[in-house]
């Protein structure tokens, strides 16, 4: 970015949370924080602060009030200004617009969602977008018995979005059998949103 863009991104970013209700706090709080960050990364912090202007329906006055979201709008920020994909980010921000709306923020899986999305690829996020999130037995292959995206299968295992499943089976088995864990169907709704 040129300095002149920089100005008028920090502009911008300033104005819009000024307009926000109960924001300042924490922006501030974000601001002390990754105030370097924010600097180097100001058109991504501005699509973050879009996000919530946009939303006023669920980013009220009251919510941002909260010391708890506050902390999770800090914590979350910090992991968006990182994030390189801009795919990723999107699904960054259904991530935190579902903590947003989460009667229970504080058992809200947040960082764990987080850390999961920021493990993943883009052909892990393919594969995830072909499982079937109705299937509820663990006599399932993705993409049936064939050698397809086999170590991005084998990636959303060790995420603990996929179970393999233990149980003997006969023949030539080309693929894993796997079930989705409860982890795993909670984080997919945040992809498909």
């Amino acid at each position: 970015m040129k300095e002149k863009d920089k100005q008028i991104a920090k502009d911008s970013i300033d104005a819009i949370v000024s307009a926000i209700p109960g924001l300042s706090l924490a922006w501030k709080l974000s601001k002390a924080l990754y105030g370097a960050g924010i600097k180097l990364r100001q058109q991504k912090a501005l699509e973050w602060i879009e996000m919530v202007r946009d939303n006023p329906n669920i980013f009220t006055k009251e919510l941002l009030k909260q010391e708890e979201f506050q902390d999770g709008f800090a914590f979350s920020l910090e992991k968006y200004l990182t994030e390189r994909s801009e795919e990723k980010r999107k699904f960054f921000r259904n991530i935190f617009l579902g903590y947003a709306l989460s009667n229970n923020r504080t058992s809200f899986p947040i960082e764990k969602f987080i850390h999961t999305l920021s493990q993943m690829n883009s052909e892990d996020i393919k594969v995830l977008r072909d499982v079937d999130i109705s299937r509820q037995d663990k006599n399932y292959q993705i993409y049936g018995n064939r050698e397809v995206y086999l170590s991005n299968i084998y990636n959303l295992i060790n995420l603990g979005i996929l179970h393999t499943d233990p149980s003997s089976r006969l023949g030539e088995i080309n693929a894993p059998f796997v079930w989705i864990s409860e982890f795993g169907r909670e984080f997919i709704k945040y992809l498909r949103q």
